[in-house]
């Protein structure tokens, strides 16, 4: 039997499994135009929580060169940070895409993720294909007007994003390899002209930082998928650790908190930032953490969003006004 009609069987006993009629799985999804439709869900338009986490590195990084940097930034800081989020949205855009692409039979076994457009055959593997690769080069045309070594730094992003769906597949460790988010923290320097390693230690603790609160995310949402993720060989730190999920949730609240108070440390940051950026941080994790061990499976992505979106903006607010407190 070829591939072409194996992929065919496997892609009918799907749509066997399938509702009559398709609900799409959110408000936004359902003004869509039919047509649409199968593509905003490879974008992920109804999971928000995913654009906040991947623009949240470039504005904390932004935030943070603006404290340790020499001298005032140049006058284009906020139109380079914007470009740096757009790049971000396009590739958290663009991997989901190639995400699904890899999973589908996978995902087709999930009850969670039986729906999405390729294992339910509402897009062709072609049509994915392109639609991800066009979304990458969306975002490399935003790089393209930043300095030329941040064409290196989005390279190396690239190359993290379509690993992922392998590392779930050979390994129980893939949020390691989104935790390369942290990335952001040396792109963002370059694309504000400055040199990451003539502040190596604090630029390095703040990558620890950004990667230890993706991995922390990252596991909390696995958690939901711990039994179906095991019959359908599909690996997570959450497998992994399942039998000390707690206690790994909360040793990555004190340890990004730690990474967090070593980069403010080194980065000679005063009061405001331990204060409302640390203890926001610590406060909000915490919470999160306690929720998740309380109820893993309900309301993960409300209180992941609540608690993401208020511990950035008060990581942001305690930089800002740490740098105008020192001013």
């Amino acid at each position: 039997m070829s591939a072409t009609t194996t992929e065919a069987k496997q892609t009918f006993l799907c749509k066997e499994r399938l509702p009559r009629r398709y609900h799409p799985p959110s408000k936004v999804l359902s003004r869509l135009p039919t047509s649409f439709l199968p593509y905003g869900e490879l974008l992920r338009l109804h999971k928000p929580l995913g654009y906040i986490l991947v623009c949240y590195p470039f504005l904390v990084a932004g935030a943070f060169s603006a404290s340790i940097a020499p001298e005032v930034l140049e006058a284009d800081f906020w139109p380079r940070i914007t470009l740096l989020c757009l790049w971000s949205i396009f590739l958290r855009s663009g991997g989901c895409i190639w995400d699904d692409i890899a999973d589908q039979h996978v995902d087709a076994k999930v009850a969670r993720t039986r729906l999405r457009p390729l294992p339910r055959g509402a897009v062709s593997n072609s049509q994915a294909t392109i639609f991800a690769a066009g979304t990458f080069l969306c975002g490399f045309a935003f790089v393209a007007e930043l300095p030329g070594v941040c064409m290196v730094d989005a390279l190396i992003m690239l190359f993290f994003a379509v690993l992922y769906p392998y590392g779930k597949r050979h390994s129980n460790y893939p949020q390691l390899i989104l935790g390369t988010i942290g990335w952001a923290i040396p792109m963002t320097m370059h694309g504000l002209n400055l040199r990451p390693l003539d502040h190596p230690i604090p630029m390095a603790a703040m990558f620890a930082f950004i990667a230890l609160v993706t991995i922390m995310n990252d596991i909390i949402y696995a958690r939901q998928d711990i039994e179906e993720d095991i019959k359908a060989g599909v690996g997570s730190m959450a497998v992994r650790f399942q039998h000390c999920l707690d206690a790994l949730t909360f040793a990555l609240v004190f340890a990004s908190s730690a990474a967090l108070v070593i980069a403010g440390k080194l980065g000679n940051m005063g009061a405001p930032f331990f204060t409302i950026s640390v203890g926001g941080h610590f406060g909000f994790f915490l919470f999160l953490a306690m929720a998740n061990q309380r109820d893993p499976k309900s309301g993960v992505e409300w209180a992941a969003k609540r608690c993401c979106t208020s511990a950035t903006f008060l990581l942001i607010v305690g930089m800002v006004v740490d740098l105008v407190w020192r001013s």
